[in-house]
């Protein structure tokens, strides 16, 4: 893990916001498990009289999953022969081995297109994780 430690605060808050226009949110810790601030300054105004000048925080980069890593056409299918399955049994084996890839691109768009339009992914997973040594100048603000 990389620690950032004799970075000026403007120049490392340029590099955070560089990293927030490429689609990624700030993600900062106290104990590298739980990354609940969304800034230097949320994390700081959080734990006000617990930081210390020289202890160490962590940051990272937030990343929201992609809408088509929750459900594609091939999921949908495969639930639906699975349901064929323990309805009809063996009867069911070759249920739905017959949909085109036309058919499977038709029902990708449209659970894409109901995704976009009824989902919120209020979530994240942390990447990149960079240790932060809090400065005199950071606890004080």
């Amino acid at each position: 893990m990389q620690k950032i430690r004799s970075v000026r605060k403007d120049c490392f808050k340029n590099l955070i916001f560089k990293a927030n226009k490429m689609g990624k949110v700030e993600a900062w810790s106290t104990n590298n498990e739980d990354f609940n601030y969304s800034s230097l300054e949320d994390l700081i105004d959080s734990n006000i009289g617990e930081l210390a000048v020289g202890q160490t925080v962590y940051v990272g980069d937030g990343r929201k999953p992609k809408l088509s890593e929750f459900c594609d056409a091939n999921d949908v299918i495969e639930l639906m022969q699975n349901r064929g399955y323990d309805i009809g049994g063996e009867y069911a084996d070759h249920f739905m081995d017959d949909v085109t890839p036309e058919a499977k691109q038709e029902l990708d768009e449209f659970l894409k297109s109901w995704m976009e339009k009824h989902v919120t992914i209020n979530f994240y997973t942390v990447h990149d994780v960079l240790e932060y040594v809090l400065t005199e100048e950071d606890v004080q603000e």
